[in-house]
């Protein structure tokens, strides 16, 4: 199978995978059971997210670098709200989280820190990373700060 091939079936799983988690959140504002509710919430965060980031990260690390247009300028503007996530993350006590978490921080510190790339080149070096850390984000119930710079990435390199 060629990466173009995954690509699109990984899209097709994600398209699927969005409706399964808008058909939930349908679910959680119309019930008024509680009960059902919590098991509704549980099935999001312990299924459908983590499947969702798993395949958000597949589908960058095959998503063809050259195929990614974004300005500097706008990568600078994500890059910088990246860089609040991290610091976000890092600011909570360290025994809160798992160790893969600190490598995944600390790979994204290092492709930050590299001065001979242009900002979009960091975006791009990045993409693969981020969804990871926003699964991490939802276990720990923290603010989500990586979570919604990753929405704004998607849908700009998606345009």
């Amino acid at each position: 199978m060629s990466n173009y091939d995954r690509i699109n079936d990984l899209k097709d799983i994600l398209d699927l995978l969005y409706e399964k988690l808008g058909e939930f959140e349908k679910e959680l504002i119309m019930s008024s059971n509680k009960s059902a509710n919590f098991e509704v919430k549980q099935r999001i965060k312990r299924e459908i997210i983590p499947a969702i980031r798993k395949y958000e990260t597949e589908y960058w690390e095959l998503y063809p670098q050259e195929a990614i247009i974004i300005s500097d300028e706008e990568a600078e503007t994500q890059l910088v709200k990246v860089e609040q996530a991290v610091v976000s993350i890092e600011q909570i006590p360290s025994n809160a989280y798992p160790s893969a978490l600190i490598d995944l921080l600390q790979e994204i510190r290092d492709k930050l820190d590299k001065q001979d790339k242009a900002a979009s080149a960091k975006l791009k070096v990045v993409l693969p990373l981020i969804p990871a850390i926003a699964s991490y984000e939802l276990e720990m119930e923290t603010q989500g700060l990586m979570s919604k710079t990753w929405e704004n990435i998607k849908e700009i390199v998606r345009r």
